[in-house]
């Protein structure tokens, strides 16, 4: 019985210092925990409780072992429903066989209720070649609304408009200030008329100039194509701009010298406002069709041969010649035309023929 009793005391004596040794054995120190994993992730977002569109600071610090490689993963898609606003990346911090990099963010949500920044994956490759995920921490985030609270009687929605305001019953002040304005006015008028009869000159007489006449419209037209030639887009290969300023040239002519505004008109329209200005119906057909083909060459990529552009450009003269204003009396049209006997500027007509000059303007036959 004796034996018995101290055997059980010995147990018993012992036991303790034994499960305290399992223990210690058993649970590594958290320091050599952390230098045992390749790559530690922390997260932390404040405050914690924010209102709607409130910034919030998202810390990412990734923990990796010297040699290790880390993939970031998209952070702006990563942390919905939360929007990045801004982002600021710290150098990284090395140590003696571990880097810390530092990412930090601002966040911020749109809508209300107990949000989660979700937990992040983190792809790794190890100095040996491993691969591996690290996970982030899931954080939960308040979200208020910054509308006040209403109660279930309350009455949600705008308010009322506010009740009419009385004007004041006592109007003889008004009606004395207004009296009193016109008297001051009335009589800061006359004064000032009064002032202005004893100083006052008679007028002086205007003459009036005669008007400047203006170089004919034929004219004009005949020094923009001799202009065009000296250009010579054609033997440039510019076929397209050699239309663009041939149709333009045209169009103006006809609105200086018939009055028909074709500037302005597409070529659909432009054969009915110059049968109405009366003007021949074989110059109507021929200015149709030039400017159907020069549309063509201009916007549907329709590129004519050297020959037609220069064919087109001599008719253009042509055409400006057969319509030119004839018999006028010869008036100093000033300006690059000239003025003299015969037609101004060498444009159209035979010498002696009198020529009237006009301007941009629209040239009366």
């Amino acid at each position: 019985m004796r034996v018995i009793l101290l055997c059980v005391s010995l147990v018993v004596a012992l036991w303790p210092p034994a499960l305290s040794f399992a223990d210690e054995s058993a649970e590594p120190a958290p320091a050599e925990e952390v230098r045992a994993q390749p790559v530690r992730i922390t997260v932390s977002v404040e405050p914690a409780v924010a209102t709607v569109g409130d910034r919030l600071h998202l810390r990412i610090d990734v923990d990796r072992a010297n040699g290790v490689t880390v993939a970031l993963p998209d952070v702006v898609a990563g942390v919905a429903p939360f929007e990045v606003l801004d982002a600021v990346i710290a150098e990284p911090v090395h140590g003696s066989d571990r880097t810390v990099e530092r990412r930090d963010y601002i966040i911020a949500a749109f809508e209300t209720g107990e949000l989660y920044v979700p937990a992040l994956a983190f792809e790794y490759v190890t100095a040996d070649g491993d691969t591996g995920v690290a996970f982030g921490e899931s954080l939960a985030v308040t979200i208020e609304s910054v509308l006040p609270e209403v109660r279930e009687d309350e009455e949600v929605g705008p308010r009322d408009i506010k009740p009419p305001v009385e004007l004041p019953r006592r109007v003889w002040p008004f009606i004395v200030t207004a009296l009193t304005v016109a008297v001051v006015a009335a009589g800061f008028y006359f004064v000032r008329k009064w002032l202005r009869s004893r100083t006052s000159e008679p007028a002086p007489e205007v003459v009036e100039e005669p008007p400047v006449p203006r170089i004919a419209a034929h004219v004009v037209a005949m020094e923009r194509l001799d202009a065009l030639e000296r250009e010579d887009p054609i033997g440039r290969g510019e076929i397209q701009r050699f239309y663009v300023r041939a149709t333009e040239i045209v169009r103006l002519y006809l609105r200086d010298r018939f009055g028909v505004d074709a500037i302005d008109m597409t070529t659909n329209e432009l054969p009915p406002a110059m049968r109405a200005a009366r003007i021949d119906g074989s110059e109507i057909g021929w200015s149709e069709g030039f400017l159907l083909h020069a549309d063509l060459a201009k916007f549907a990529r329709h590129v004519p041969s050297e020959e037609r552009a220069r064919s087109d450009f001599a008719e253009a003269r042509e055409f400006v010649e057969r319509t030119r204003l004839r018999g006028e009396a010869v008036v100093d049209g000033g300006g690059d035309g000239g003025a003299g006997t015969g037609s101004a500027g060498g444009a159209g007509g035979s010498e002696g023929e009198p020529t009237v000059g006009g301007g941009d303007g629209e040239v009366t036959p």
